[in-house]
């Protein structure tokens, strides 16, 4: 009897929700749930345009004897800061500079040499200059390298054309260094009128 008394009371509850209908079932918000993750679109990512920058700028040549020396140089196809870079360091734009060997003038022409480029007053600067850009012209050409030509025009083209390289000798060595690192200080945009002013600087930080 109790059996069958359950058994009644269980069926009499599913009858009763069948009459009341079907359960809804549960809505979710998925937004809500997850976030930035459903549904809401992704905000654009807006990149900083780089910033211009001003242009760069190198000083022009502002020398002593600049318009000799440019025009000597322009008529042996020279750089004129290479024949600016030779001067500083032969006599430091000093027209009466004499060396205790012979040699005289801005480029230090010696006499024989003087003669044979046609140079009548080796103290007179635009005579000077233009011996000074010949001789060394001719030692470019002859051996297709500024470090051997400049070796050539301290030295002597004899002896860097007997040995094939530059000569063993410190004096010169030396010499060919210092008109490099002139030639590149007025690369640079500096004002020099010594060679002791050619020495490369520390970078800046």
């Amino acid at each position: 009897m109790v059996r069958l008394a359950c058994l009644a009371a269980m069926a009499a509850a599913m009858a009763t929700t069948a009459a009341a209908g079907p359960v809804s079932a549960q809505t979710v918000n998925w937004r809500d749930a997850g976030g930035d993750m459903f549904g809401r679109p992704a905000e654009p990512i807006v990149e900083a345009e780089p910033a211009v920058l001003d242009p760069a700028w190198i000083a022009p040549l502002s020398q002593p004897f600049q318009d000799a020396i440019a025009a000597a140089a322009a008529r042996h196809g020279l750089d004129p800061k290479l024949l600016h870079a030779l001067v500083v360091t032969e006599s430091a734009y000093r027209p009466d500079a004499r060396s205790p060997v012979g040699a005289g003038g801005l480029t230090q022409l010696m006499p024989g040499t003087a003669v044979e480029l046609g140079v009548r007053d080796r103290f007179d600067p635009v005579e000077n200059l233009r011996g000074g850009a010949d001789y060394l012209a001719r030692q470019i050409r002859r051996f297709g390298d500024l470090r051997l030509a400049l070796a050539a025009y301290n030295a002597g083209p004899a002896r860097v054309a007997r040995l094939g390289r530059m000569p063993d000798i410190a004096e010169t060595q030396a010499y060919v260094a210092t008109v490099v690192d002139c030639y590149l200080a007025l690369t640079a945009g500096q004002g020099i009128t010594r060679s002791t002013q050619c020495r490369p600087r520390r970078a800046r930080r």
